[in-house]
């Protein structure tokens, strides 16, 4: 649960060690020294300096963080945790070995919406169940086509937005087609809440981290045969990826992007330790 956000991002320099034993802001650790690192995009997007900025100022305002809904610590109990000294919120599930925001622009919760996407493959023996998934730019790793939920902006909207975006870059005569495919698929009888909570992601610091709403939409068997994948301007690749521990690219899914996908296979009747 809390192995990304202690691991090694292309963007970020190299974090404090934290080994299993001292993730708990419970256990002693005295010898405990995160790098302190904000992106120069985050400081270059400071909301008080910049017209239309998407980040916090570098200093954490309390009042306007505890306004922000955190499901992590809504399941805790609704208690959040500041640095004493800085008085910056800490981060719920743990230390990761880095200080301040790194790529996140707000303190505390980032908010996310992750759409999950399944069809049975429709020319495979057996129809296997297959999720859309994205190759991130930034890592390089196989995700959900998720994205982050602008202020205001219902989770819903952000959904259909961010999967439309990822895989859907279609041409302009399959245009018209294509969104009706998507309005069908993302009406919303037809979504299922998979999972609200932490986001173990490797962009997490020790005062900043990911969250998420992950939402699951199944594609009936016409929709699932028709449905073209193309990588939009926020995904290097897209794909059907067969769901199941057999597959190499379902195994290292993104950030905590598998564990909400296991949470469909439950109700589709299939199990993730699947044979080859």
């Amino acid at each position: 649960m809390h192995w990304a956000a202690r691991s090694k991002h292309p963007a970020y320099p190299e974090r404090f060690a934290v080994s299993d034993d001292i993730v708990s802001w419970t256990a002693p650790c005295s010898d405990y020294s995160p790098v302190e690192f904000v992106h120069q995009v985050v400081a270059a997007n400071d909301c008080t300096l910049k017209v239309g900025g998407w980040a916090d100022p570098a200093a954490p305002c309390r009042s306007t963080i505890l306004q922000r809904t955190s499901y992590e610590y809504n399941k805790r109990g609704g208690n959040w945790a500041f640095d004493a000294t800085s008085g910056r919120p800490m981060n719920p599930v743990g230390r990761t070995g880095m200080t301040n925001r790194g790529l996140l622009g707000k303190w505390g919760p980032n908010h996310a919406a992750d759409p999950i996407v399944t069809r049975r493959n429709p020319t495979k023996a057996g129809r296997p169940l297959e999720v859309v998934v994205i190759r991130r730019k930034d890592t390089g790793q196989w995700a959900i086509p998720g994205g982050m939920v602008d202020p205001g902006e219902m989770v819903s909207v952000t959904l259909k937005r961010e999967f439309t975006e990822e895989a859907g870059n279609v041409s302009e005569a399959e245009r018209p087609r294509f969104e009706q495919l998507i309005a069908e698929l993302f009406r919303a009888s037809n979504g299922r809440e998979v999972y609200r909570g932490y986001v173990d992601d490797p962009r997490n610091t020790d005062h900043a981290w990911m969250e998420t709403v992950a939402m699951h939409f199944h594609c009936n068997a016409e929709l699932g045969a028709v449905l073209r994948l193309n990588a939009g301007d926020d995904a290097a690749e897209v794909q059907w990826l067969e769901v199941g521990d057999h597959v190499d690219q379902y195994r290292k899914l993104y950030a905590s992007h598998k564990a909400m996908v296991d949470k469909v296979l439950l109700t589709h009747g299939q199990r993730s330790t699947a044979k080859a």
